[in-house]
């Protein structure tokens, strides 16, 4: 896919997918650095490792700036890239965990003149297939050109922090399933309605979360920690950190989180 078919289909629909991401062998090399993460015999990470992996752990941080990742992304934001926030997005095997229909920026209130043409995007890389029967993505194309009003509906098996939905009915009939294999990837604008149900297989459905920002965003406060991934921040519109280690990386971490709870209002799950 070159890049101009890859803007010109992101631009019309607002997201993009199967991107081929993962060599089987990393897939494979993944799947055990994930496992080493987790107690044994369970799918979530331990001592609260699903967030800002990237800090923690240098193999989250390889396939944070893997190369066919960022090739996308560059194509879609530009060559200055800021990584914000990455995360394991994880759901059980036969649990009910669902997120309702929602866009993104409605709780991070980034700034950016045009919002529809905002710099920044959210990748999700399959560690495992993703798709319908195990409660994988769905997205309403071309719903990324305003920003929509949310309610809050507070849902024990809602994985969203805040329970947000988009106000008014979603007409399910235009969502598309994002079927993904493990090591496939999807990316999508920070304005499309997107959601997911349940998993009713009986493996984990398993992605890591990644968003990207161009240094010409402003963040709804300060500090707002970001790695500078590729190019340059001539900017200063972000504060930078760069990936540490699970030794040294966790004040980092609690840092970070802590400001993107300041910016969203959001707790992290």
């Amino acid at each position: 896919m070159n890049a101009d078919y890859l803007l010109r289909t992101y631009r019309d629909a607002g997201a993009v997918y199967p991107l081929p991401g993962l060599s089987m062998r990393e897939v494979r090399e993944t799947q055990d650095n994930y496992r080493s993460i987790c107690d044994r015999g369970q799918v979530l990470p331990k001592r609260e490792q699903r967030v800002f992996g990237h800090l923690l752990h240098p193999w989250v941080a390889q396939l944070v700036a893997h190369p066919a990742v960022l090739k996308v992304v560059r194509a879609l934001i530009g060559p200055d890239m800021l990584v914000w926030v990455s995360e394991f997005n994880v759901k059980p095997p036969q649990t009910n965990g669902f997120f309702s229909w929602h866009q993104d920026l409605y709780y991070w209130q980034h700034r950016y003149n045009d919002l529809p043409a905002i710099p920044m995007v959210t990748v999700w890389l399959a560690l495992t297939d993703a798709n319908a029967a195990n409660g994988g993505m769905r997205v309403l194309p071309g719903s990324h050109s305003l920003l929509v009003e949310h309610t809050e509906q507070p849902n024990p098996n809602n994985m969203l922090t805040r329970a947000q939905h988009v106000r008014g009915a979603v007409d399910e009939s235009r969502a598309a399933q994002v079927n993904l294999n493990a090591g496939e990837f999807s990316v999508h604008h920070p304005l499309l309605f997107h959601a997911s149900g349940p998993n009713d297989s009986d493996l984990a459905r398993i992605g890591l979360v990644t968003r990207y920002v161009a240094p010409q965003v402003v963040p709804a406060v300060r500090p707002a920690y970001t790695w500078l991934v590729s190019g340059e921040d001539a900017l200063g519109n972000w504060d930078h950190v760069a990936p540490m280690d699970v030794m040294s990386g966790g004040a980092l971490r609690q840092k970070c989180m802590s400001a993107v709870q300041a910016a969203t209002g959001a707790r992290f799950k």
